[in-house]
């Protein structure tokens, strides 16, 4: 889905330097303009990679945007971005970019972020993310990709990418690279797609693909439940069962075989970056661990993922 509408927590209008200096008393991450001028893929000095030598790759749920300025929200994003390895680049793979080949990488040069949304506080219409260029990312991921399937765009990060990112990587200092998600060669292909992005964990990318495990956006028409319902339920725990024992087949045919799927997912978008996820792990059989279990508005999953 292009926009994305939710339940809006009240908030006052403040200006953007209220809103900085407010978030920041309060313990939480703010979007920050970089001070990183360098557009390099061995960025900072300080980066590092996992015990095997490579990345993890993560599955992010991002959720309402609202999250980029919450702060109880955002603090589980906050310890894990300080618990991961420093990524030399991150590269995103949104819910919110849909593309059918070619491929297409987001800008590389300095632009504004996509507020992809509606209907929020005016204080998350002026966050920014201003991470550096990833130019020298890109080439990379034009290199590993067959020629004519990848393409240069003008686009900022949506909301996909930089909402969880405000949390995880408060500073800005990181390159970021957003390449589109060739939903419609459907399961096997999005799995696939992430097997040839795997070698860039190798040169300490840091993947991430962000969407819902439940994203029942047509449930909202009945209001917010009191409790998480059971369809919602269900489907959060075949999930993650199929992730613990990294039966990548089984969440390929989620279609088939997971409970609800229409009532989760009125549309796949937000599940499927977890299937290019799952590709990219797969490549190395790395391991699963859950860091986030939990539902926000008691209907769309939280449940976070790092492979490593």
């Amino acid at each position: 889905m292009s926009s994305e509408k939710l339940p809006a927590a009240s908030a006052a209008r403040m200006s953007r330097r209220e809103f900085t200096t407010d978030v920041v008393a309060g313990g939480a991450a703010v979007a920050l303009s970089s001070t990183a001028g360098a557009d390099v893929l061995a960025a900072p000095a300080e980066a590092s990679t996992g015990a095997n030598g490579k990345m993890p790759v993560i599955f992010v749920a991002h959720g309402s945007p609202e999250l980029a300025i919450d702060r109880v929200k955002g603090a589980p994003f906050v310890q894990w971005g300080k618990d991961l390895p420093v990524p030399k680049a991150i590269l995103v793979i949104s819910a919110h970019w849909e593309k059918t080949r070619p491929v297409m990488l987001s800008t590389t040069d300095p632009k504004e972020l996509v507020y992809d949304f509606g209907g929020f506080p005016q204080a998350l219409y002026e966050v920014r993310y201003d991470a550096p260029g990833a130019k020298a990312l890109a080439e990379r991921v034009e290199a590993i990709l067959p020629r004519s399937s990848v393409a240069r765009s003008t686009r900022g990060l949506d909301h996909g990418a930089w909402t969880p990112l405000v949390h995880m990587y408060p500073q800005a200092d990181i390159p970021v690279l957003q390449v589109s998600m060739p939903s419609a060669e459907g399961p096997p292909g999005l799995f696939e797609f992430g097997r040839t992005l795997a070698p860039l964990r190798d040169e300490g990318v840091l993947i991430v693909g962000s969407g819902n495990i439940t994203h029942p956006m047509m449930e909202l028409r009945r209001g917010l439940p009191i409790t998480t319902p059971h369809f919602a339920q269900e489907f959060d725990e075949w999930a993650a069962k199929a992730i613990a024992a990294r039966q990548y087949d089984v969440l390929m045919d989620y279609a088939n075989k997971a409970p609800d799927v229409r009532r989760n997912h009125p549309t796949p978008d937000h599940y499927l970056p977890l299937l290019v996820t799952a590709g990219v792990a797969s490549v190395d059989d790395a391991k699963p661990k859950f860091v986030l279990e939990e539902f926000e508005y008691n209907l769309f999953s939280r449940r976070s993922v790092e492979f490593s």
